[in-house]
């Protein structure tokens, strides 16, 4: 049986709360919907690119992982990540989960117990935009909204060399922390609401469906990209709101875990005040 936050979690994802701010234009690219034959099954990508694109200027590409009982499409219509592509000039893919949700690797949901290969599903995604598209396979980078987003720790666990930077609003499960392995350190983000009912801040110990803490995953991945300093947190507040970011520095390689906490955040992607769009395009430097 599924746990109670975790149905709070995929009912959440159902109807994708987003906190808004100030309106502001439509987005001026190109959608293009496109199907993958994987697994024996149609698979949706949705894809939208800014007006502009120039296949001798390779672009690079966001994949944005819906959250559960949701859509690719679903997941374009609000997430505001179109308009930033449209102005920093990247290419963003919406996948759609088969049967909703992702096989997050917690051998815990049904894609997982069915053998749905979602991170390969991810590859094929990648190809298609390489075969459609003139991208920048140097910066492909992955973000995700609650089941989404755990489903992108996956990604950061199995597939570290693909992708150039994570940016996920969700959670590490437990099972897949005790065989995440990636082969290189990791850029990752990770904004998490203190209030947030259904993917809970402080984790959860329910089994199989256990979600690690937000700081306990930070820390993880601190550990993981072999980080020596952990920076003083840094309280930032925009209009009403209040977040706590915990940022590591001096990594191996050069690697970056930061964590912003937002204060009485509940469960959403955030746009307005605190703006996921914008900080993700900040954080992965789409707009240098």
């Amino acid at each position: 049986m599924i746990t109670s936050f975790r149905l709070l979690a995929f009912a959440s994802s159902a109807f994708l709360f987003f906190s808004m701010g100030c309106s502001s234009s439509e987005p001026s690219g190109t959608d293009e919907r496109h199907s993958i034959l994987f697994q024996d099954v149609n698979r949706l990508v949705y894809v939208h690119f800014p007006d502009g694109y120039d296949e001798a200027d390779p672009m690079p590409v966001l994949l944005a992982f819906h959250g559960a009982q949701d859509s690719g499409f679903g997941f374009q219509q609000g997430a505001r990540l179109d308009r930033e592509a449209d102005k920093h000039g990247f290419i963003v893919a919406y996948p759609t989960a088969s049967g909703s949700n992702w096989a997050e690797g917690c051998d815990c949901i049904r894609p997982d117990l069915d053998g749905v290969d979602d991170v390969g599903f991810a590859d094929q995604t990648i190809e298609l935009l390489d075969d459609l598209y003139e991208i920048d396979r140097s910066r492909i980078y992955a973000a995700g909204y609650s089941q989404g987003g755990m489903f992108v720790h996956r990604l950061a666990c199995e597939r570290s060399e693909t992708y150039a930077g994570f940016f996920t609003v969700g959670s590490l499960s437990v099972p897949l922390s005790l065989n995440c392995n990636p082969d290189s350190g990791v850029d990752i983000m990770m904004l998490n609401g203190t209030n947030d009912e259904s993917v809970p801040f402080r984790g959860s110990s329910e089994g199989s469906y256990a979600l690690k803490g937000a700081l306990e995953t930070y820390f993880l991945w601190g550990a993981k990209n072999g980080c020596a300093n952990f920076r003083d947190v840094q309280t930032i507040r925009n209009g009403g709101r209040t977040t706590q970011v915990h940022l590591i520095e001096s990594c191996m390689g050069g690697f970056r875990v930061r964590l912003d906490e937002i204060v009485n955040g509940t469960h959403e992607w955030p746009i307005g005040d605190i703006d996921a769009p914008s900080l993700l395009t900040e954080f992965f430097r789409l707009n240098r």
